[in-house]
């Protein structure tokens, strides 16, 4: 008897943690106006293809979620930089980072991606909303050096507002600062 109500405590702790790290994972975006959303691959590989990445290239990522676009521009050897609020993805793409064996080339900052220094940035990427674009707009276009490629993953027929999109494919937009 005590056992099978030991093992019925067991499994409620396991749901509540599981509860807990699921809630963890995905309320940080609801308070920061952009929630986690994973970048499917198709437009990862589009993403990747449309900002031309090099050897060699700083890319930041702008909420960089779960590291996915992280890992494919430092395959290819890029300096990969992602911002993200959530602590639980940050920890997930370090981890995966490691695994990965690309350590080296991914940096996650546990910081806003409105904290992001984009100087040195050869490319961006930016996941947006309709209603956060003109100030992902005037933030990139404010923060980056000329030249800077931009691409800006939006469901929407126009991304940023006031810019003239170089190319577009799969719903991903490339600027160029």
């Amino acid at each position: 008897m005590y056992f099978v109500a030991i093992l019925i405590l067991i499994l409620v702790a396991i749901v509540l943690v599981i509860l807990i790290l699921a809630f963890a994972l995905f309320s940080v975006g609801l308070f920061f106006e952009l929630p986690y959303v994973a970048t499917k691959e198709d437009k990862v590989k589009t993403i990747i293809k449309l900002a031309g990445i090099k050897k060699g290239e700083t890319v930041i990522d702008l909420g960089s979620g779960d590291g996915r676009l992280l890992f494919a521009a430092a395959k290819l050897g890029a300096t990969a930089v992602g911002y993200e609020l959530n602590p639980l993805l940050v920890i997930i793409t370090t981890l995966r980072a490691r695994i990965m064996g690309l350590s080296k080339n991914v940096i996650v900052k546990k910081r806003s991606l409105w904290e992001a220094d984009l100087k040195t940035a050869d490319a961006v990427f930016v996941y947006g909303r309709k209603h956060t674009m003109k100030r992902f707009e005037d933030f990139v276009y404010k923060n980056c050096k000329k030249g800077t490629r931009i691409t800006v993953n939006s469901d929407k027929t126009v991304a940023f507002p006031s810019k003239k999109a170089l190319k577009s494919e799969n719903g991903i937009f490339l600027y160029r600062v």
